[in-house]
């Protein structure tokens, strides 16, 4: 110890020492201050000790501790993170060891919150002012400055400035947790993952256990219409309850107070936080917290800010919610759509097989007759009665979903969604009733299916269309070769098109024979498809394919064109016969149709009424209304009309009367075995006389032996085409025929 510290220590005028018989040092439950003294001379430590047996800070006491070398000093620091103060000597196993510190506890372990208060016997080995502005340090004094009111008053200046860093330490990571909390917050999916997260974040922002509930009311006229829709801890049996159905009757007036006065609460224990909502779409919101403690002046300032942040993101969670039901349910009958049916059937595609899961899509047969005989307001009430119906029959964990006007559907465990169910949707509550709701339904497995939830409902409504085609009779069950024959008409559908651009279609015809004379009277143009390579695609197949994507109306004009082209080369050869065209209903459906078939004819030099076309018995009637104009353009026109697949259809008597057809076509399905012992021919033979009484001609199709060829010869049929007289033939075929003949 140098000889100036020595005599102030002598003289008694450094510090006041007490008694040592009278030390009162701070008891275990007694807020304390850590203060750390740095010094190789054991004379001082023992000094600095006495002086602050006594002392206090805010009701703190100090712990002290010692440290004979920076070494020793910097393992103290870096076990001790709660260490206020340190007074550190510049000199003891270097004349710089006390600075080397400061650089180490400020650099090396970030510590910036301790304050440092350098102290030395030797003045000129660290000059004051430079290593103040070189290091963070608090105060620089010569150890024979120190009296003790000195040391007090230097004590609580550095205090007062530590404990302000601290709390500013801790609002600075309470913001950054509140940041972080409304972060978190923002990813919640509805009020009741808000309201858990909520109490999550709360716990973590004081530093206490997940204990807690959050409460909604929409009326604040009765409590008992509360409900908890958040809970942690201790209240997670209370989700989802009336708070009315608290056990705990303090807390429960706790958050009634709270909600009552719409004002925020708090005691030695907890906290309750009001939440204004925007009523009636959200209601009024309190959350609970046990805190186990008081909350200090920072911590209330901190959950002032987080409440202000949370009271936005609830009013943002409501405004989500609300547009989530208006994306995910159904307006009119309050049950999922199909965005909410898309999303749950992409998570179940997700899950690792076996899924287990069922998709039951149905469709009803009455709903637009409904709505068209009986209204629109009918036709609702007839949904609503399905939904309800359908939700009893397939109760949660089942999804009921509506997808659009009567197409319904049932995800679901696929022991819960079985199709044969559906027969009490169709006859009701009620044995008594008949049944009034008839249903077409499909079923996919989805640990079958392929692709995206779009995909797969996709494949159901395609299944659900099959379905209707079929009758209804039965529920049809996804196939994975579905799969593989979509994707092949897809892939036709793309090479019908090139087909379309390269001219691959061509035209054949199959001659129209009187069963009198024998003699070719006509010929009907059939489409053919060969392709490059040589292959024959059937009609069969890509006829249906254009009428499903619209191609059919640029194949329909290009058939007619043939046609028209193959009419002009007959008559060139001398040959004046009628050549049919077959025409669609997306053709007829286009007011344009008739002057393009005119500008056809007109292009080849063809007269129009010897282009005659056929239509559909079905279509006839289906079109009529519709196509109506059309047909009788194309009639004024010249264009005689021919009723193709006759019998199949509808056999309107009043419809061939309004059409005035030239021509009666009957189905090859009433041909097959004409002539045969055993074969009903009551049907033929009322068709043959109808035409004869309608002055109309009649023609077979699919004739294929003589004994049908002679049975419907005997009855007065005109006309047929089959086999038996010529498959269909190029038209130099067709050419050389007729010469021969």
């Amino acid at each position: 110890m140098d000889t100036n510290l020595r005599e102030a220590i002598d003289r008694d005028d450094l510090f006041t020492f007490s008694d040592e018989g009278q030390g009162d040092f701070a008891a275990a439950d007694v807020p304390c201050i850590t203060v750390l003294s740095v010094d190789d001379d054991g004379l001082f430590q023992r000094s600095l000790e006495l002086s602050l047996t006594r002392f206090r800070y805010r009701d703190a006491s100090v712990e002290f501790l010692k440290a004979n070398s920076a070494t020793q000093a910097a393992k103290i620091l870096s076990e001790r993170p709660d260490i206020a103060l340190v007074l550190l000597d510049v000199v003891m196993e270097t004349d710089d060891a006390g600075l080397r510190l400061v650089r180490n506890l400020r650099e090396v372990m970030g510590n910036a919150e301790v304050r440092i208060v350098l102290l030395t016997g030797q003045p000129g080995m660290a000059p004051m002012l430079p290593s103040l502005e070189m290091l963070d340090v608090s105060d620089y004094w010569l150890k024979t400055e120190l009296s003790n009111t000195r040391l007090h008053s230097i004590l609580v200046s550095n205090l007062r400035t530590w404990e302000q860093i601290q709390a500013l330490g801790r609002a600075q990571r309470g913001l950054q947790s509140i940041v972080e909390a409304s972060n978190a917050l923002s990813r919640a999916r509805g009020f009741e993952d808000f309201a858990g997260r909520m109490i999550l974040e709360l716990a973590g922002l004081f530093g206490v256990p997940a204990d807690g509930l959050v409460c909604v009311r929409t009326d604040s006229a009765a409590s008992d219409v509360s409900t908890i829709i958040g809970a942690a801890g201790r209240f997670q049996g209370a989700l989802g309850r009336a708070l009315s159905g608290l056990d705990d009757s303090r807390i429960r007036g706790l958050i009634e107070v709270t909600l009552a006065g719409r004002q925020s609460l708090e005691d030695d224990n907890c906290q309750v936080m009001f939440f204004p909502g925007n009523e009636p779409e959200t209601g009024h919101a309190a959350a609970y917290l046990a805190t186990g403690r008081p909350l200090d002046g920072t911590e209330r300032e901190l959950l002032r800010v987080f409440v202000s942040n949370i009271a936005t993101g609830l009013a943002n969670v409501a405004l989500s919610s609300r547009l989530d039901r208006l994306a995910y349910e159904d307006q009119l009958l309050a049950i999922p759509n199909a965005n909410a049916l898309r999303r749950a059937v992409d998570a179940a595609l997700d899950m690792a097989a076996p899924r287990n899961r069922m998709l039951l899509m149905l469709e009803l047969d009455q709903y637009s007759e409904s709505c068209v005989s009986l209204g629109v307001e009918q036709g609702n009430e007839m949904l609503k009665v399905v939904a309800e119906r359908l939700q009893k029959l397939f109760p949660p964990p089942c999804m009921v979903a509506r997808l659009h006007e009567d197409t319904f559907a049932v995800l679901g465990p696929s022991d819960l969604v079985c199709a044969s169910r559906l027969q009490e949707l169709e006859i009701g509550p009620d044995t008594q009733r008949e049944p009034f709701i008839g249903v077409d339904s499909a079923c996919l497995d989805l640990d079958h299916a392929r692709g995206s939830g779009q995909s797969v409902l996709a494949t159901g409504l395609l299944l659900l269309k099959k379905a209707r085609l079929l009758g209804g009779a039965e529920t049809l069950h996804y196939e994975p070769d579905l799969d593989v024959d979509v994707e092949r008409r897809f892939i036709r559908s793309r090479e019908l098109y090139r087909a379309l651009q390269r001219d691959e279609i061509g035209v054949v015809f199959q001659p129209q024979v009187d069963l009198a004379t024998g003699r070719v009277e006509g010929a009907e143009a059939l489409a053919r498809w060969t392709q490059p390579d040589g292959r024959v695609i059937p009609p069969g197949e890509f006829i249906a394919i254009a009428e499903a994507n619209g191609l059919i109306v640029p194949l329909g004009l290009r058939i007619l064109r043939k046609s028209c082209a193959a009419q002009a080369e007959l008559n060139k050869a001398g040959f004046g016969l009628t050549l049919a065209v077959n025409v669609s209903p997306r053709q007829l459906a286009r007011e344009e149709f008739a002057h393009e078939a005119l500008a056809c004819c007109q292009e080849f030099g063809v007269d129009p009424r010897t282009i005659e076309l056929e239509i559909t018995e079905s279509i006839a009637v289906e079109q009529h209304r519709q196509a109506g104009s059309v047909l009788n353009e194309l009639q004024a026109m010249g264009f005689p009309l021919a009723i193709d697949d006759f019998g199949t259809g509808y056999s309107s008597l009043t419809l061939l009367r309004a059409l005035h057809p030239a021509k009666l076509k009957i189905d090859r399905s009433f041909v097959s075995s004409l002539g045969d012992p055993g074969t009903d021919t009551t049907i033929v033979e009322m068709m043959v006389k109808l035409g004869h009484r309608m002055k109309l001609r009649v023609l077979a199709e699919g004739v294929e032996t003589e004994t049908e060829a002679g049975w419907l010869r005997g009855e007065g049929c005109h006309l047929a085409q089959g086999y038996l007289f010529a498959r269909p033939e190029p038209l130099d075929a067709l050419l050389t025929r007729l010469r021969a003949a």
